[in-house]
């Protein structure tokens, strides 16, 4: 077999190789988009991830009538009636120095450590102590077994009849008079439950005031609001009562449903923690309805197998711990997620430590330490606070809500996406509302009708649109176009409607006019006949905008709009947003719709002409359908240039999260709100995490489009080729 001439078989080596190096080259860009997939997805999913509890063991210790883990969960503070305070290194059990001044021995009664660590304690003496517990460490010395429990003991009031148990209390910084700070507590006697103030620093005795309550119920537990004004009172007929015991009267209440067993307060102090002697378990807050706050019911939980016998909250975010004789669980206050159950050894109490991640139970019996690990990363999210409507702190209402960040450390996170996505398509319909047209019918103007002269001075004048950076673009919507059209919202407004009757009294003209000067100044230049059109409109709108918002607005279109329509006008709204990314789109749609139109065969134009069809009904009816697949592809990729738009939306608009069609209203979208809150993210976090799983979102919103666009654009073709 003869062999092939060298030149030729050089050519083909180079066309194995050219063909190795553009289908590795593909396979290599597959792969890329895929790991980026991979890595988005692998950022997001942890998200969705249940909390993982363990045993960490049994841990001998005295019998205490409480058990509490400090900050560092390395030293655990242990409470008894007869021998006071002790300290132990946790979880080894060793005996850590305690001072030994406090309140005489034995104690009658004395309550858990608040957030602050402050508790309260009544002596043999029958005096009221308040302690702070703090830490004190020798300079430089980091291991717990070197430190000394300093309880900072500040003591004086007494009681005229001694409770036998304080229910709750609260410390008012600066409440009293002169400034000084004031103790509330509430307590149950043999009477019946009574509350009481007085200064931290006096020495008095304190007397004891009735709870206002109908005879006809019994109270069982009570908790007193953030500032101290109102006291939550549960009863055994199942009411929850809101007092205002200064004044003596029931401010609201609401029906539980049960018995009530214990209260207590998620972190915030703002939403009540109620637990029912038959295991029911909810959260209540106040809302003003009608200028008038009242008792709502905003969360139910699980129920639980025995009566809830208390609650401790995390000091980290909205989960806590709730206990009963023989179970203890970590529910999260807004996502009802159920993180922790375990069965108990007996009764006794339990604690949740600060940042949420261990739960210590103390049996009353033994005195062992029963000790969980509890891994929850992101306990405030769920696939149902994503997608639905969840009922926060302060709503009145279970509503779609984003909102990261807050001014306070018990804040509580919002992550709902359903705001963002409604924002991201929005602002893809405004933009596609004012692109689409313009672009194709400029496109199959400039394809069908335009000379060649002005053909190719249009196309690359449009093209070089495309070359404008979008924050240019933003930059210039935010600063100059939302203030101008927020003077001039009225005219821009009637600006089209202008136009348009403006074209319609001026066409009648043109066909009365010589064929030799329409052949010369006409055919194929028509669009410059438009310019004076459209100044000519500038003119009239500037004339009746002013007239219009006097006459039929009063004065002020904003003013009208609030009060006739209920809309708010905010200046960088959606209506700045579509000007602005349509700006940006139009190239886009333009140039790709433009090659399809000038692609259709002159043989069909020629034959719809020779039948005596108008070059409109041509352009119309037979070269905008054949075209079709390349201007739906044209359409596809704008569309996908706009879900993905990020500056042009992040400075032209308030990006707030809200769900209005409004047009005059703002939004935030996916890729803005990625762009606005990525840099406050803190590394593998959960607002990080979510952000990641927008950027899912968006990946998929554009692989789900594409893949659509491609099966329409094919099946269109197929009708049409054969034409």
């Amino acid at each position: 077999m003869p062999s092939l001439p060298a030149n030729q078989s050089r050519a083909k080596r180079m066309d194995r190789f050219m063909a190795f190096t553009i289908s590795g080259g593909g396979m290599l860009i597959i792969g890329a988009v895929l790991a980026m997939l991979l890595f988005i997805m692998k950022e997001a999913v942890p998200l969705f991830l249940p909390a993982l509890a363990r045993s960490v063991g049994t841990f001998k210790a005295p019998p205490s009538g409480g058990a509490w883990l400090d900050e560092s969960c390395k030293t655990v503070v242990l409470a008894s009636r007869t021998e006071g305070l002790r300290a132990l290194r946790f979880p080894e059990g060793t005996p850590l120095a305690v001072p030994t001044e406090g309140p005489s021995l034995p104690w009658r009664t004395f309550t858990a450590p608040n957030p602050k660590g402050e508790f309260l304690v009544i002596g043999a003496d029958g005096r009221l102590s308040l302690a702070r517990l703090a830490w004190s460490k020798p300079p430089g010395e980091n291991d717990p077994a070197q430190w000394t429990l300093t309880p900072n003991w500040q003591s004086g009031v007494s009681f005229e009849t001694a409770p036998d148990a304080i229910l709750h209390f609260r410390i008012l910084e600066g409440g009293g008079l002169g400034g000084e700070s004031t103790l509330r507590l509430v307590a149950r006697t043999q009477e019946g439950f009574v509350w009481a103030e007085s200064p931290l620093d006096a020495t008095t005795t304190i007397a004891w005031k009735p709870l206002p309550r109908d005879p006809a119920l019994h109270p069982t537990a009570a908790a007193w609001s953030a500032d101290g004004r109102n006291l939550f009172v549960g009863t055994q007929e199942g009411r929850l009562l809101d007092l205002d015991p200064e004044a003596g009267t029931l401010l609201s209440s609401a029906d539980f449903g049960e018995p009530i067993q214990s209260l207590g307060f998620a972190l915030g102090q703002s939403s009540l923690l109620v637990g029912g002697t038959h295991g029911k378990l909810g959260a209540y807050q106040r809302v003003r309805v009608n200028e008038v706050f009242q008792l709502q019911a905003f969360h139910d939980f699980p129920r639980l197998n025995g009566p809830v016998l208390g609650f401790q909250p995390s000091q980290r975010d909205k989960r806590f711990l709730a206990w009963t004789p023989n179970e203890a669980v970590v529910d999260h206050l807004t996502t009802e997620r159920r993180l922790f159950s375990s069965q108990l050894d007996g009764p006794g109490l339990a604690t949740l430590a600060p940042r949420g991640d261990l739960i210590l139970h103390a049996n009353d019996a033994t005195g062992a330490l029963s000790l969980w690990s509890l891994d929850a990363p992101h306990p405030q999210v769920s696939f149902g606070l994503l997608w639905g409507k969840t009922h926060y702190e302060g709503y009145e209402k279970s509503e779609y809500v984003w909102q990261s960040t807050g001014g306070t450390d018990d804040f509580e996170p919002k992550f709902s996406l359903v705001p963002l996505v409604f924002g991201t398509l929005k602002g893809t319909l405004y933009a596609m509302l004012f692109a689409f047209p313009l672009a194709v019918l400029g496109a199959l103007y400039t394809s069908q009708f335009a000379s060649p002269r002005l053909r190719n001075a249009i196309k690359p004048t449009v093209e070089i649109m495309a070359a404008l950076p979008s924050v240019v673009l933003g930059f210039l919507a935010g600063l100059v176009m939302a203030p101008l059209l927020e003077r001039m919202a009225v005219e821009v407004l009637i600006y089209p409607i202008a136009v348009f009757l403006l074209a319609m009294l001026i066409t009648p003209f043109w066909g009365r006019l010589p064929q030799t000067f329409r052949n010369a100044f006409g055919n194929g230049r028509e669009v410059l006949w438009m310019f004076p059109v459209l100044l000519a409109g500038v003119w009239l709108a500037s004339l009746a905008g002013p007239w219009i918002e006097r006459v039929m607005m009063g004065g002020s279109y904003r003013t009208w709009l609030q009060s006739a329509m209920g809309i708010t006008y905010d200046q960088r709204n959606s209506v700045v947003v579509g000007f602005a990314m349509g700006f940006a789109v139009i190239p886009i749609i333009f140039t790709i719709s433009e090659d399809a139109l000038s692609s259709v065969p002159k043989s069909l134009t020629s034959a719809s002409l020779a039948c005596g069809a108008s070059p409109w009904q041509t352009a119309w009816r037979v070269v905008l359908p054949t075209a079709s697949p390349g201007i739906f592809s044209a359409t596809m990729v704008g569309l996908g240039r706009a879900i993905g738009e990020t500056m042009i939306v992040l400075m032209a608009t308030g990006n707030t999260p809200i769900m209005d069609w409004s047009p005059f209203n703002g939004m935030r979208t996916l890729a803005a709100n990625i762009a606005v809150e990525i840099p406050e993210a803190p590394l593998h976090g959960t607002l990080y995490r979510v952000l990641f799983l927008a950027a899912f979102l968006l990946f998929i919103f554009t692989f789900i489009l594409n893949t659509v666009a491609e099966l329409v654009r094919q099946r269109l073709r197929r009708r049409y080729e054969s034409i």
